[in-house]
């Protein structure tokens, strides 16, 4: 949204913060309050992008690109702390797999049996037969990452995160999808041709990462 935010400083700044995360350190209150705080900071960001914003409210090219900073690499910063835990990496690998086999499920299930529009302001294509189809999915798939991984997480735990990860990871497409109706733009950038852009290819992803981050931690 190059006409609304400094690009340049998002850049550099999103990337300082998702860089500083490596010198996170799990143990004690720090770790906590610097975790904490980088959640705070993405979820405060998204309510002004997609709230604010709309409504007309405190715009500001300023605040905009703090808030651009916040809603990308505010989540992203969730996985980078993520490697610092324990089995870090395998729990980067449950974010990946069930946030997409959630978006496929949605997207194969949504074609063949959805007919109710689940939001179709902001997204024409999704139905709730979809969403509900990929909840499914997205719980089976984090039952079989849990076991294959050998994470040590009860069945309850691996049905209640899949549900956690499917739910937050359709509404961060949908958020995303928001963002660019807002912006007047079909594609968040033109990197990834044919995908919508970079953006569009982690929207789901960068919230996961969140929910996993406090469910680990």
């Amino acid at each position: 949204w190059g006409d609304r935010v400094s690009v340049a400083f998002s850049a550099l700044a999103t990337t300082a913060l998702i860089l500083s995360a490596i010198f996170y350190e799990p143990e004690g209150d720090f770790g906590r309050i610097i975790g904490f705080s980088a959640t705070g900071y993405a979820l405060v960001s998204a309510a002004y992008l997609l709230i604010a914003v709309p409504a007309g409210l405190l715009r500001s090219r300023f605040v905009s690109t703090l808030a651009v900073v916040g809603f990308v690499g505010g989540t992203m910063a969730h996985g980078t702390m993520i490697r610092g835990l324990e089995d870090g990496m395998a729990w980067i690998i449950v974010v990946l797999c069930v946030t997409f086999s959630t978006d496929t499920g949605a997207l194969i299930l949504g074609r063949a049996f959805g007919s109710r529009k689940l939001a179709p302001s902001i997204s024409p294509g999704k139905t709730w037969e979809g969403a509900v189809g990929g909840l499914a999915v997205g719980i089976i798939v984090c039952l079989v990452a849990v076991e294959l991984l050998a994470l040590d997480v009860s069945i309850v735990g691996a049905v209640l995160l899949g549900t956690a990860l499917a739910i937050t990871g359709q509404w961060g497409d949908l958020a995303e999808s928001q963002l660019k109706r807002q912006a007047g733009t079909k594609d968040s950038s033109s990197l990834v041709p044919g995908h919508g852009g970079v953006l569009d290819r982690i929207d789901s992803v960068v919230w996961n990462l969140v929910v996993v981050y406090h469910f680990v931690s």
